[in-house]
C-alpha cells in the first residue's frame, strides 16, 4: 500500500503547476506550562531546497524536529487540470514558564529563491494537567512522545506468569528428573530469558529447544491464555534427602500497541506505534524428594538408568609382544551414562596396564543421556603366546525395579600375542627388573669316611663357599643390571617430560597414528634438549643447535643426525605424512639412540 501512495505521488508531481510561493508558521493560541505543542511551518510548494532549523528557544524546550509531510492535491474540471503541493515542517517543544511569546520565523529556499515565514506568538499559561493543545494540525503530522509505558500499560499477576512442573517429584540418588518451565500470557511476549543457578545437589543439564516458540491457546480456570514450555532442564540429584529447585527470575520484553500514536503518523514518518517494556517474572520454587540407593555392591560402577548394555573387543585382531594393543569396552543406556566409572579389566599378569581413555556420545532426552560410553584400555604384552581376558562385567542400579544389575560383555576374549620387536622400548625398559636366576646349590653330605673329626672343616669350607657364591651373585647382578639397563638408565635422567613424550609417541606408533607419531618424537626431542641447557623450547631450532651443541662438545656427526631426524619428523608433520611403519620405527629408534648419547654430554660443563 504504501508503494502505491509513493507511487501516485511521484505522478502526481510531474502535474504540477506554478503558484504564488508563502511560507506559514502556527503554533496553537494558548498552552499550559509542561504541555507539549507543536510549531508547524508550511510552505504551498513541494520543491522545497533543505530544512529549517530554529535553534534553542529561550523558555521553551525542543524535544523533536522536524518532521517533514508533504501534501498534494489535483483537480479536473472540464478539461482543466489543477494541482496543490505542501510540505509542512514540525517541531515539538515544551513550553517551561509562563508568559506570552514570540516563536522564531524561518526562511525556506524553493526554487532557488527564499522566502521567510511569519513569528507566531502564543501564550503560555499555568498548566493545569487538563489542557490540550488547540492547533489545527494536519492528520500526518507527528502525535506528542506517549506517556511512560509503565504508566499507560501493566502486567497484572494472571497477565503473564510460570508454572514449574517435574515427571517425579521422589527419585533416586542419580535418577534424572525432567523439569518444565511452562509460561501462560494474554501479553505480546517477545523475549524471555531464565538461567538455571548452580545447585548444591543436582547436576543440571538444559534440553536443547527451538527458539521458535509456538502458543497454544488453552482455557485455563474459565479465562483463554496462550501457552508453551520455553525450557526444560534434566536434573540429576548427586545426594539424599529434600532437594529444592529455587525460584529463577526470568527477564521479559513484552511489546503492546500505543494508542497514543497516531497510526497514520506513524506510517508516513516511520513512527513505531508499538512498544515494548521491560517485565520480570519468577517461576516458583520445587521440591523433589531423593531416595538414598540401596547397599551398593563392591562392583558397582555408580551407574543409574535402564537397558544398560556392555561390549568388549581388541582394536588389533594380531598384537605383538612389547607394543601396545587397546580394548575398546563400549557400555550403552540411558540414564547418567556420561558419569559412569569405567570397569575394571583384569589383563593377564604378564600384562603391563597403562592408564585408560573415556569418550562420551550421548544426547539429552527426558529419561536423561542417551548413547554410549567407550572406554579404551591399552596394555603392553610382555611375552608372546595365547592369554585369555576375562568378560568385562558392569554393576548398575534401575530404578524402574529398585535393583542393581550386572551385565557383562560375553564370552572371554582370546589373545594370541605374536613375537615381537626385542629391541623396542618396552622391552628394553623390562629388562631393569630382571634378574639373573638364582644359582642352585646341591645338598652336601658329609663323608661317613672321614669321621666325626672331619666334619668342621667341611663346614667351614660349606660357609665360605655359599659366602663365595653370595658375593659373586652380587657382584654379577650389579654388572647385569647396569650392561641392561645403559639407555633405560639414560632415558630416565634425560628428563621426565621428554621420556613421557616418548612413551606417547610408542603408544601413537603401535596405534598406527602417524602425525601424532612424528609430533610427539619431535616433541621430546625438543623438550630434552630445552632440559637439559635450561631454555626455552621456542630457542631449540634447527638453526642454532649445530652451535649450541658445540658449545658442549657434541660432534658433528651426532649434531647432523638430531637435525636430520628433527626435518624428518617436520616433513610428516607439516608435509604429507606417511603411515609407514618401518619408517616409524627406524625414527623413533634413531631419536631414542640420540637422546641416549646426548645425555652424558650436556652435562658437562661449556668448553
Amino acid at each position: 500500500m504504501k508503494h502505491i501512495i509513493l507511487s501516485i505521488i511521484l505522478l502526481l508531481t510531474t502535474l504540477g503547476v506554478n503558484a504564488a510561493v508563502t511560507v506559514t508558521a502556527k503554533v496553537p493560541a494558548v498552552v499550559g506550562v509542561g504541555e507539549q505543542f507543536r510549531l508547524q511551518y508550511t510552505v504551498n510548494s513541494g520543491d522545497v531546497a533543505g530544512q529549517p532549523h530554529i535553534g534553542s528557544v529561550a523558555s521553551f524546550d525542543v524535544v523533536y524536529g522536524p518532521a517533514v509531510s508533504t501534501s498534494h492535491s489535483f483537480t479536473s474540471i472540464n478539461g482543466h487540470s489543477t494541482e496543490n503541493s505542501s510540505t509542512t515542517f514540525t517541531f515539538t517543544l515544551i513550553a517551561r514558564k509562563e508568559g506570552k511569546y514570540q516563536l522564531p520565523a524561518v526562511t525556506l529556499n524553493v526554487g532557488g529563491h527564499n522566502y521567510t515565514s511569519n513569528t507566531p506568538t502564543l501564550q503560555v499559561v499555568k498548566g493545569n494537567g487538563n489542557s490540550t493543545p488547540q492547533t489545527h494540525s494536519s492528520p500526518l503530522s507527528p502525535q506528542p512522545s506517549p506517556p511512560s509505558p509503565h504508566s499507560s500499560h501493566r502486567v497484572g499477576p494472571g497477565d503473564l506468569y510460570i508454572e514449574v512442573s517435574a515427571n517425579k517429584r521422589t527419585v533416586y540418588e542419580q535418577e534424572p528428573v525432567l523439569l518444565s518451565y511452562n509460561v501462560y500470557t494474554t501479553q505480546a511476549l517477545e523475549q524471555l530469558q531464565g538461567k538455571m543457578p548452580d545447585l548444591k545437589g543436582f547436576v543440571a543439564k538444559e534440553v536443547p529447544l527451538s527458539r521458535d516458540k509456538h502458543l497454544s491457546i488453552v482455557n485455563r480456570n474459565g479465562r483463554t491464555i496462550q501457552t508453551t514450555t520455553w525450557s526444560q532442564y534434566v536434573m540429576f540429584p548427586q545426594q539424599s534427602g529434600k532437594l529444592t529447585i529455587p525460584s529463577i527470575p526470568f527477564e521479559g520484553i513484552i511489546a503492546y500497541v500505543n494508542r497514543n500514536i497516531d497510526p497514520i503518523d506513524a506510517f508516513f514518518f516511520g513512527t513505531n506505534a508499538t512498544t515494548r517494556i521491560n517485565h520480570t517474572v519468577h517461576a516458583p520454587s520445587l521440591d523433589i524428594t531423593v531416595k538414598p540407593l540401596p547397599p551398593k555392591p563392591s562392583t558397582f560402577s555408580g551407574g543409574v538408568g535402564n537397558n544398560f548394555t556392555i561390549s568388549a573387543a581388541l582394536a588389533s585382531k594380531t598384537p605383538r609382544e612389547n607394543e601396545t594393543l587397546t580394548l575398546k569396552v563400549k557400555i550403552s543406556g540411558t540414564g547418567n551414562i556420561d558419569l559412569i566409572t569405567p570397569p575394571e579389566v583384569h589383563f593377564p599378569a604378564d600384562f603391563e596396564q597403562l592408564d585408560n581413555k573415556s569418550e562420551a556420545n550421548t544426547t539429552l532426552t527426558p529419561e536423561g543421556m542417551k548413547g554410549d560410553l567407550t572406554i579404551e584400555y591399552y596394555a603392553i604384552p610382555n611375552h608372546k603366546g595365547q592369554y585369555v581376558i576375562p568378560p568385562v562385567e558392569l554393576t548398575y542400579f534401575s530404578p524402574a525395579d529398585s535393583q542393581y544389575h550386572t551385565i557383562s560383555s560375553g564370552k572371554p576374549i582370546v589373545v594370541k600375542v605374536a613375537k615381537g620387536n626385542p629391541n623396542s622400548y618396552a622391552a628394553r625398559q623390562r629388562m631393569k627388573n630382571d634378574d639373573i636366576r638364582h644359582i642352585h646349590l646341591d645338598p652336601i653330605s658329609a663323608d661317613s669316611a672321614a669321621g666325626g673329626g672331619g666334619m668342621l672343616p667341611v663346614a667351614v669350607a660349606y660357609v665360605l663357599l655359599v659366602a663365595l657364591f653370595v658375593v659373586a651373585y652380587m657382584i654379577l647382578q650389579l654388572r647385569q643390571r647396569r650392561s641392561a639397563d645403559v639407555q633405560g638408565r639414560l632415558l630416565r635422567k634425560a628428563g621426565t617430560k621428554a621420556n613421557a613424550r616418548l612413551r606417547t609417541a610408542l603408544r601413537m606408533m603401535q596405534s598406527g597414528k602417524a602425525s601424532e607419531f612424528y609430533a610427539e618424537t619431535l616433541g621430546a626431542l625438543r623438550d630434552f634438549v630445552a632440559d637439559k641447557l635450561a631454555l626455552p623450547v621456542t630457542d631449540v631450532t634447527k638453526e642454532n643447535i649445530s652451535a649450541l651443541f658445540a658449545e658442549y662438545g657434541v660432534s658433528e656427526e651426532l649434531s647432523l643426525r638430531y637435525s636430520e631426524v628433527v626435518s624428518e619428523c617436520e616433513l610428516h608433520i607439516y608435509g604429507v605424512s606417511s603411515d609407514d611403519a618401518n619408517q616409524m620405527q627406524r625414527t623413533y629408534h634413531d631419536a631414542e639412540e640420540i637422546i641416549t648419547l646426548l645425555n652424558p654430554l650436556l652435562k658437562k660443563k661449556k668448553k
